[in-house]
């Protein structure tokens, strides 16, 4: 079963990745709290102003990068004085993670991310290669050097480096990210799609298709952003939906959820919230990809009235699943 702080989350799980070879997939550390300072920008790291103009680069755009091997960008010839100490390990679309030393001899764990969402665009603090820059520090041996590629939602490309033995992570992110950018604007490795897959769909235009308006009812008009790659929410006052598609083990059954039909042969299961809030979430396989790999997407549903139950929002979440269901390929 999808586990519900995937989406609850989002993409912020990549910070889960320190340490973990595998990203995502391994230790939930949704509940866990890491302290994330932003710093000043040293020699060779950011130069120059924040850009304050609009951020107009069709290399950096959602339906650009969608397609994008986040693995293929972090290959042998990356950054030139680094050393490839292993192969690059994919922790779903867009994510990626391999293991480097320095010219020093120092190692350094390398985690990207193509269309980071939790980006604040306003704490840039110089730029790279023309894009604002962000650099937080995670703790003494970890920096995230974040690119913004979108200001309203932030979106950005984000390097995270660790020197657990020594060096300098935000300059070695600098250099990766830098590396990254230019390869995304000159001939940036692609995917390619099977048919019928959700690699190239914009999760947003299925929130905001007339299937779905029809479903919510409302007058009110509602706010519909992109969260990153494959991730978007639709808001009102009352209520949001979550929408994420990803790869990952096949959706099934477990204690405390629901099998359930969304249309003629297309199984899902209903997990209710375990909160006081009214929350429920939605997950299916769209494409078998393998025995034990399968493309998934997850619609969650957030009451906040403070009048609904966890029974009313599963109603809702699976209207709604079944009214994405007619817009996906």
């Amino acid at each position: 079963m999808l586990s519900r702080a995937v989406s609850r989350r989002m993409i912020v799980c990549w910070v889960a990745a320190l340490g973990l070879l595998a990203g995502c997939a391994g230790e939930d550390l949704a509940k866990k709290n890491f302290e994330r300072t932003t710093v000043k920008a040293e020699p060779g790291t950011g130069q120059g102003q924040v850009p304050s103009g609009p951020i107009d680069d069709p290399a950096v755009e959602l339906t650009a990068l969608r397609t994008v091997d986040a693995c293929g960008l972090l290959g042998d010839d990356v950054v030139g004085n680094f050393t490839p100490q292993d192969d690059p390990t994919g922790s779903g679309w867009g994510m990626c993670s391999r293991s480097f030393v320095d010219p020093g001899g120092k190692p350094i764990r390398v985690l990207l991310e193509v269309g980071e969402g939790s980006v604040f665009p306003d704490q840039a603090t110089s730029n790279i290669a023309g894009l604002p820059l962000v650099q937080t520090s995670v703790d003494e041996t970890s920096c995230v050097s974040t690119a913004v590629t979108q200001r309203d939602p932030g979106l950005g490309i984000s390097v995270m480096a660790t020197h657990e033995q020594g060096g300098d992570p935000c300059q070695s992110g600098y250099v990766v990210l830098e590396s990254v950018i230019g390869q995304l604007r000159a001939n940036p490795p692609m995917l390619t799609p099977q048919e019928g897959s959700l690699l190239t769909v914009d999760l947003c235009e299925s929130l905001a298709s007339e299937e779905l308006a029809a479903v919510l009812d409302t007058d009110e008009e509602a706010r519909v952003m992109p969260s990153g790659l494959h991730f978007c929410q639709l808001s009102q006052d009352d209520f949001v939906v979550y929408a994420h598609a990803r790869v990952g083990f096949p959706v099934s059954p477990t204690e405390g959820t629901k099998e359930i039909e969304l249309a003629e042969g297309l199984p899902a299961v209903q997990e209710p919230g375990t909160t006081d809030m009214a929350e429920c979430d939605v997950s299916w396989n769209h494409l078998e990809l393998g025995e034990d790999e399968a493309e998934l997407i997850s619609l969650s549903y957030y009451d906040y009235a403070g009048e609904g139950d966890v029974d009313a929002a599963c109603e809702r979440a699976t209207e709604l699943a079944k009214a994405m269901v007619k817009t996906l390929p």
